[in-house]
């Protein structure tokens, strides 16, 4: 009997959406509706179960990703990976703010000495001063104390089976937003099929 009913208890386990997730992310899939904006107590939960977020994802590779490191109060900690060129990837920690109940946005925090990058052929580290002179280039192209734009989250759906949820990303700069900025990522939840993700230039 003890056997017949642990089976059992899996067999229902099995046909039941969303227990793949953790209890605090079955909580907020719960609650959610599809087409609905997610409050941003809803997302910070998300971002702190989740293994990485992957936008635009092609074939298993992503545009840019983010892994949330922590979040405090409503400041929010997370590391950003993308390709700097075809040759290179960078991944480097960033902060933003919660707001609102709604959005995260960015503060203009100066991330480039954080800078790690890697050879997209073979994955090797790029150190010393060769990383210097990279951390050099990307501070003369681009300035981080001008970041400011916001950001809200629109609920699609959530796949137990694969440990996907996906949301449609909302841009905002100077209050306004434009669908043309409109962007899909995917939260995965699975740490092997997140460790396994790349980027495509």
């Amino acid at each position: 009997m003890r056997r017949l009913a642990f089976s059992l208890a899996l067999l229902v386990a099995g046909a039941v959406p969303g227990l793949a997730f953790d209890a605090d992310t079955e909580a907020v899939l719960d609650r959610l509706k599809t087409g609905k904006l997610v409050h941003i107590d809803d997302i910070a939960t998300l971002m702190m179960a989740s293994e990485r977020w992957c936008y635009f994802e092609q074939d298993g590779e992503c545009s840019w990703s983010d892994i949330y490191l922590s979040i405090e109060g409503t400041d929010a900690t997370y590391e950003i990976s993308n390709p700097w060129t075809e040759e290179i990837d960078i991944s480097f920690v960033d902060h933003g703010e919660l707001r609102d109940n709604r959005y995260i946005c960015e503060i203009g925090f100066d991330w480039v000495p954080s800078v790690r990058a890697y050879e997209r052929e073979d994955g090797d580290a790029i150190e010393g001063r060769a990383l210097e002179a990279l951390r050099q280039e990307i501070a003369s192209t681009i300035t981080t104390a001008d970041n400011s734009d916001c950001f809200d989250y629109v609920y699609r759906g959530a796949d137990a089976e694969t440990e996907i949820v996906t949301l449609l990303q909302r841009q905002y700069v100077d209050g306004e937003t434009d669908p043309a900025n409109d962007v899909e990522v995917k939260l995965y939840f699975d740490k092997d099929a997140a460790e396994a993700l790349g980027w495509y230039w």
